[in-house]
């Protein structure tokens, strides 16, 4: 039955706005006034239309969390997958969100499975989502295969934030100091240097560095300005191009530090990604499909392509993993423990906590490290930009009373 999104006034006048269940937007008005409702507008819902096609609807990450936890809990109460597309569509705030949901109730009620009215709307559910939700209904368990898929989106989310938390501060304490130091070589510096052309004395190497920096950027800047902008344009243009990419990410990997922190979130998602898809019942080749999209490092993307191919050609996948010589050690340890014990989605969930684990610890010392070098350097350009101030001043009165 489609379902049809409305707006209307209350008896008490306040606006309503959801979904309801009808056979045409005459049933669906009807509908709404035997709920003593007053209908303003209804639409068919689901259909997001641009121009003749259709647009697929796009949602937040922590929407997406919201919606899986809420499918999960209901269709685990006994709920059938339809009724509970429909109530927590009903009790979605964002419009976006009744949209979708309410397009994925549509499909379902044509008789498609919960997997395949995701792929209509790839933006908000990747490939990953749906091959879990695919291997749930497989087994019978999609309300714990969606808990599970909440649970790891919500590490995901988790450890994301947290990255992002701790660079704010030394982020805007790198900001505040550069900003600093424009406005002494712009504004400062110039008034102070021009006092210096009544000394009728050769000025400091330093000073006379400091001088030609402050012109460069007073003549220059604004062209230097555009010219950084149009870099990082053309930088992100070029690093769309395949080759150019590997070898990029191949050389991050190169990193002293920064290339073992790659190394290791790579690790920790693809194994906490394999490891809920093996749980779910997914076979390991699609698991390996699907867990490929949780990489970021194209080194690693094209590592895992040889670990599919060796698979399917009778290769056990700890000795392919091993081959590529990428990915952290203790994976390719755990996959050979976990095939022999038949314990391989617990064993690869604890190897993700691990490599978690030390992505956290190496995080928190690089940051630490990472704050007082920002000010140390920052501090040493404004240090040496007011020496060469000083010295000028210095020699003079050294002349003065000597």
């Amino acid at each position: 039955m489609p379902t049809f999104e409305y707006t209307a006034l209350a008896a008490d006048g306040q606006k309503a706005t959801g979904i309801v269940s009808a056979d045409n937007a005459r049933a669906a008005r009807q509908e709404l006034r035997m709920r003593r409702l007053t209908p303003l507008a209804v639409s068919e819902a689901g259909n997001v239309k641009d121009g003749s096609k259709k647009r697929s609807i796009k949602i937040s990450n922590s929407d997406r969390i919201l919606v899986t936890r809420q499918l999960a809990v209901m269709i685990g109460s006994g709920m059938q997958v339809e009724q509970a597309l429909g109530h927590v569509s009903s009790q979605a705030e964002k419009q976006s969100v009744r949209q979708l949901l309410a397009s994925l109730r549509n499909k379902v009620a044509e008789g498609f499975d919960l997997s395949e009215a995701l792929a209509d709307h790839p933006q908000s559910f990747p490939r990953l989502y749906k091959a879990v939700t695919a291997a749930g209904e497989v087994s019978g368990d999609v309300s714990g295969v969606l808990d599970r898929l909440a649970d790891h989106m919500e590490k995901s989310q988790k450890t994301r934030r947290k990255v992002q938390t701790a660079l704010i501060y030394p982020s805007v304490l790198g900001c505040v100091a550069v900003s600093v130091i424009i406005l002494l070589m712009v504004f400062v510096v110039p008034r102070i240097v021009s006092q210096f052309d009544t000394f009728g004395q050769d000025l400091p190497w330093l000073t006379r560095t400091v001088i030609g920096l402050s012109e460069g950027l007073q003549a220059y800047g604004l062209f230097l300005l555009i010219a950084g902008g149009l870099a990082i344009i053309g930088w992100q243009r070029l690093l769309r191009q395949k080759h150019v990419r590997r070898r990029f990410d191949a050389g991050i990997l190169k990193l002293p530090i920064i290339g073992k922190m790659t190394r290791i979130a790579n690790g920790a998602g693809f194994a906490r990604t394999f490891s809920m898809l093996v749980g779910s019942g997914t076979p390991v080749v699609e698991s390996l499909t699907a867990a490929r999209g949780s990489l970021g490092n194209l080194v690693f993307i094209e590592a895992i392509d040889e670990v599919i191919v060796a698979v399917r050609e009778g290769v056990a996948p700890a000795r392919a993993l091993v081959r590529t010589g990428v990915f952290p050690p203790i994976l390719a340890s755990l996959i050979a423990s976990g095939a022999a014990s038949e314990n391989l989605a617990d064993l690869m969930g604890k190897g993700a906590h691990y490599l978690e684990e030390e992505f956290d610890r190496t995080t928190a010392i690089v940051l630490g490290l990472l704050e007082p070098l920002i000010i140390l350097f920052l501090g040493t350009l404004v240090a040496l930009i007011v020496l060469s101030i000083m010295l000028p001043i210095m020699e003079l009165n050294t002349l003065a009373f000597g």
